[in-house]
């Protein structure tokens, strides 16, 4: 006859340890030979198939328990499993943390279907086994199938809809939306750069350049971003702002943009402390202006972070620029262009289009290109260093 193992329980017992084992995607055989489990056991055949038993039953509990976890809000309902909030709470965070440098690999990506063996390249170069980069990667998936038809902050409907934290529903908001639209991940440059980086990019993006962009500046532009943000998603960048900024295509005209040039150089007190600066600055300035006329073209957007790191960037880092520097330069820049006349003489709107392009392009650049996880010098409009 054969032996049937029966665990009979009330409310439900979770090892916590094992959850977390069987997310690693561990299997009962690997689980069962992890010394944490095995230390206090007999060396005997009885204790042995006990702890199989347990593990198995644990990880059976766990696949049954995964519908649940796919559907959220249906989890507190859902009449086999009694769990207590905490456990619930716990259960869902655990289950949608992925591995950043799993998610560093896969960012930009569509999310469309894939199979468990398309992985197996992201698995050989993270170490992350191939059954947690499937479930982590169709997370994402299931995410994004959840919330991308929604309107308004992508965080905030991530937190209600699949109960999770609000820094991790930061963190997946960010990479739907790295996503959305295809961002250039694979350059040499930007390959060294880690995940929160592009997060941290993301969030600026998402904060000063879609259509849920909170109002501010002359009549005339809080008007359109008004208008822009009802009904709209923090997923949709705002193309009608991102057009108007070929408004400063005056800037790059030669009188135009040697008075700018000048301007930057008197408001920014580094460009006498490091050498060859006057064609850093210069190269810089048309560079930037370049980058800023030509965003609203769906492939320059889409090549943004990878024309920073390989257009911009690499002229500062010869130079030796620090952070600080980096800054200054950042700020002048912004300030010095309203100081032209060519600049006060047009339209009103100017101004305020210019500084809601510049504070998110200059957060990016800057978070870029610092070299250090958590610099002492943050960039603020309009002060130099």
């Amino acid at each position: 006859m054969d032996a049937v193992d029966v665990f009979i329980e009330n409310r439900s017992c979770l090892d916590m340890d094992i959850y977390q084992l069987w997310l690693d995607g561990e299997i009962v055989e690997e689980i069962c030979r992890l010394p944490f489990l095995t230390v206090q056991l007999d060396d005997t055949p009885s204790s042995k198939q006990i702890l199989a038993s347990y593990v198995a039953d644990q990880v059976r509990t766990f696949h049954l328990l995964e519908k649940w976890l796919h559907s959220p809000a249906e989890l507190a309902d859902q009449p086999v499993f009694q769990l207590t909030d905490s456990c619930r709470t716990y259960l869902l965070e655990k289950y949608y943390t992925f591995d950043r440098q799993f998610m560093r690999e896969i960012l930009g990506r569509k999310f469309n279907k894939f199979r468990r063996k398309d992985f197996e390249d992201e698995c050989r170069k993270t170490g992350v086994k191939l059954d947690s980069c499937y479930r982590q990667y169709e997370n994402m998936r299931r995410v994004w199938k959840s919330v991308s038809a929604m309107d308004g902050c992508t965080m905030k409907n991530i937190h209600e809809t699949f109960l999770l934290p609000d820094q991790l529903a930061r963190d997946y908001s960010c990479v739907l939306f790295l996503s959305a639209y295809r961002m250039e991940m694979a350059s040499v440059n930007l390959t060294k750069l880690p995940f929160d980086y592009f997060v941290s990019c993301a969030a600026e993006m998402m904060k000063g350049w879609t259509c849920t962009t909170q109002p501010s500046g002359p009549k005339g532009v809080s008007e359109t971003l008004q208008a822009n943000s009802e009904g709209a998603s923090d997923l949709r960048i705002d193309k009608d702002f991102f057009y108007s900024m070929k408004e400063f295509r005056f800037l790059l005209e030669r009188d135009a943009f040697e008075s700018f040039r000048r301007a930057i150089g008197r408001n920014v007190p580094i460009q006498a402390a490091l050498p060859g600066n006057p064609e850093i600055f210069r190269d810089s300035v048309r560079t930037m202006l370049t980058l800023a006329l030509n965003v609203h073209h769906s492939k320059q957007f889409r090549l943004l972070f990878a024309d920073i790191t390989d257009k911009l960037l690499p002229a500062w880092k010869n130079a030796a620029w620090r952070n600080e520097d980096a800054v200054a330069f950042l700020n002048g820049f912004i300030i010095s262009a309203e100081e032209l006349n060519e600049f006060k003489s047009r339209d009103a709107r100017l101004a305020g289009m210019w500084k809601r392009f510049f504070a998110v392009f200059n957060a990016c650049v800057l978070r870029l290109f610092r070299t250090d996880e958590k610099p002492t010098v943050e960039f603020v409009i309009g002060q130099t260093s």
